[in-house]
């Protein structure tokens, strides 16, 4: 947070330029780190503005001392504004408004062009950060939910057998799909793994520890041959959603993963997705408490299977938005 000699936000500036609304706990480092990782050339002007573009800019932090007058919590205590010039499209059609998000936000013209770019990564930063974007102008404000899905990215290729034994304590049932990961449902789930003979007689700490390390010599093992074509997984959850997990080799090296030497020769990525069991409630706002209640529960075996899968075949991990994270 700003200190107490920080510069505070004056209702001019809330009104002329996009904002991206933080609490205390946020540092002026953690968002610059977010900016390099979608913006590599970004770099500092001085120490309050930090260029993402030639054309655009972060200035801030300010201090917001009444978070009230701009319509957000008594979360936020500190905004950083967005220089970037109005590029906008046509006036949103009526039967795609009331979603919230950009769209809901920008209803009489959405941006486009330079200022979407910006402005998509704002509410990126505003996800990871637990923050939110107030438009300029009409003070709309873009409060995103927190993601789900996390993509582990190796070197190591897993065949398909030993994903799901890797998977297997993270995710209970999870079996091999042989239609589309975008439909889960399409193929039914096969019987899961069969437990480790040996280890029927053991406490449930004893058994995890065999399984981890059974798994990390396995995931070796097995990862001689390199990728051949993409496969999934999937794993049916007891409320109806579905966590799949899709193989492939990335067409390019991400952005976060550049400096990386064991990148250069190519990456794996491991893409873990949830599937509400209801899609319309989920991307309906506000979120009703059973579909909160869902999204916590899947995010808990979502990290749980990408932590599974970073201590078998290493890598590195990135939420979608493509910022790494510590699952």
């Amino acid at each position: 947070m700003p200190d107490g000699g920080a510069r505070v936000l004056d209702a001019g500036l809330a009104r002329s330029k996009h904002l991206l609304l933080l609490g205390a706990d946020v540092t002026d480092d953690e968002v610059e780190a977010l900016v390099l990782s979608r913006f590599p050339e970004a770099g500092r002007v001085n120490a309050t503005v930090l260029a993402l573009t030639p054309q655009s800019a972060l200035e801030g932090p300010w201090a917001v001392p009444e978070p009230a007058a701009l319509g957000a919590g008594p979360e936020v205590t500190q905004a950083y504004a967005i220089a970037v010039p109005a590029e906008r499209g046509d006036p949103v059609p009526e039967d795609l408004r009331g979603l919230g998000g950009i769209l809901d936000a920008f209803a009489d013209g959405p941006p486009v062009g330079h200022e979407l770019a910006i402005i998509e990564f704002a509410q990126a930063a505003a996800r990871r950060l637990g923050g939110a974007v107030r438009v300029a102008g009409t003070g709309a404000l873009i409060t995103p939910e927190p993601g789900v899905d996390l993509a582990v990215h190796s070197e190591v290729w897993l065949h398909p057998e030993a994903l799901v034994h890797v998977l297997t304590p993270a995710l209970p049932g999870v079996a091999l799909h042989l239609g589309p990961v975008a439909d889960p449902g399409a193929q039914p789930p096969t019987a899961p793994a069969p437990r480790p003979a040996g280890t029927e007689d053991l406490d449930e700490g004893e058994r995890a520890w065999i399984q981890a390390e059974a798994d990390a010599f396995d995931a070796h093992a097995l990862a001689a041959e390199p990728a051949t074509e993409a496969y999934g997984a999937v794993c049916a959850l007891p409320d109806g959603g579905t966590v799949a997990v899709e193989v492939e080799a990335e067409v390019s090296v991400p952005l976060v993963l550049e400096g990386l030497d064991w990148a250069r020769s190519g990456v794996i990525r491991y893409d873990l997705r949830w599937f509400p069991a209801d899609p319309e409630a989920y991307h309906s706002a506000p979120l009703d408490a059973p579909t909160l209640v869902a999204r916590e529960r899947a995010t808990a075996l979502v990290e749980g299977a990408a932590r599974a899968l970073l201590d078998a075949i290493g890598g590195e991990t990135t939420d979608d938005d493509g910022f790494l994270v510590d699952p």
